[in-house]
């Protein structure tokens, strides 16, 4: 009795033991199943943090793409308004020096038909009131305000017209000034030293101040424009042209406008290999019509032999035969064209082939008989 319980009594330590060490383990799993679910949380926390970067990301590149291409179609709008004004003062240059002409010395004599004159009056009205109508629209997508205007006519005074457009132009200088200074601040390059001489000083005058100190002496300008020159062919081929008060000629700016159009459309023809259409300058245009063509005077009267270069056969091949007809079958039918039937000559040919064999063996037969 007394052996068993010395034995009962060493066992109980080692239960309470084994249970101490399964309520540390459970521990240690509870905390490492919770270490688990927090580094779980935090990284479902992560993942969803770096999906929001980068649907946040994706949002910007798409706005920004869009602004690009909304700017993109700005620029070319405004550079097919621009080609479109361009194309316009194109066109006015024989206006303007049919009009230049009609105050020259050898048409101040003649009396041009009152029909004529009433055309040419009602084209330039309604040139006119096109053009207030485009500055009216530009004004009012720009304020919001809506203003009435009445179209100009043959009866309306000159002065009345004059005045609308001063009006109209004196509304629009500050808003001018404005873009040009936006505009001129944002493609301004960034240059600590100026050179000297310069028309644009950038560090010390801006884009409008240079400008309007180019336009301050105004006299000098105006002057320009009554010098005859190539909007006035009548009056500047005279051995002295002298300024007139009633004529108006802007080659100065006619010709900066024409140079930058062909640079431009040289750029896109060597930049593209296209361009939407070159201008010829004047030089090349006589050129081109002092240029003799090549012609051949041998070529008449049938003096020299014409012909055409076929171009060669290609995947050429013999033909097959797919018909169920032979060769004796197809000479027959053509021999018996027309109601007659023609011999071909073979049965004769055998028949003498036959007739020489035939005789030979009478000649070997004849040296027995004698």
């Amino acid at each position: 009795m007394g052996s068993e319980e010395d034995e009962d009594d060493s066992e109980g330590p080692e239960d309470d033991d084994s249970e101490g060490e399964s309520e540390e383990s459970d521990e240690e799993s509870a905390e490492l199943r919770k270490m688990m679910g927090q580094s779980k949380l935090d990284g479902d926390a992560t993942v969803r943090d770096m999906m929001k970067d980068t649907k946040s990301l994706a949002t910007n590149l798409a706005a920004a793409a869009q602004t690009d291409v909304a700017k993109g179609n700005a620029i070319k709008t405004q550079r097919k308004a621009f080609d479109t004004l361009l194309n316009t003062r194109i066109r006015l240059q024989k206006a303007l020096i049919s009009t230049n002409s009609m105050v020259a010395e050898a048409h101040q004599d003649e009396t041009a038909p009152e029909a004529s004159i009433e055309a040419a009056e009602t084209a330039a009205l309604n040139l006119l009131n096109n053009i207030t109508d485009l500055r009216a629209s530009l004004d009012e997508a720009r304020t919001g305000n809506k203003r009435k205007r009445s179209a100009f006519t043959s009866s309306t005074p000159v002065s009345n017209i004059w005045d609308s457009i001063s009006l109209s132009e004196s509304g629009n200088v500050k808003h001018r000034k404005i873009t040009l200074e936006k505009w001129s601040a944002k493609t301004r390059g960034v240059s600590t030293n100026t050179a000297k001489g310069q028309l644009n000083n950038g560090a010390q005058q801006s884009l409008t101040d240079v400008l309007d100190s180019q336009l301050s002496n105004s006299a000098h300008l105006i002057a320009r424009t009554q010098t005859p020159r190539s909007c006035a062919p009548l009056q500047s081929a005279s051995s002295k042209p002298a300024s007139d008060a009633r004529i108006y000629d802007d080659a100065d700016f006619y010709g900066l406008l024409l140079k930058e159009l062909l640079e431009q459309r040289s750029a896109d023809l060597a930049t593209n290999g296209t361009a939407e259409f070159v201008v010829q300058a004047p030089w090349q245009v006589a050129r081109d019509a002092k240029t003799r063509k090549v012609v051949d005077t041998k070529a008449s009267k049938g003096r020299r032999l014409r012909y055409t270069v076929h171009e060669k056969l290609q995947n050429f091949m013999a033909p097959e035969e797919r018909g169920q007809w032979g060769e004796r079958q197809r000479d027959e039918l053509f021999s018996s064209l027309f109601g007659q039937r023609l011999g071909l000559g073979e049965h004769d040919e055998v028949e003498s082939e036959a007739d020489d064999a035939m005789d030979a063996e009478e000649q070997g037969l004849m040296l027995f008989r004698n």
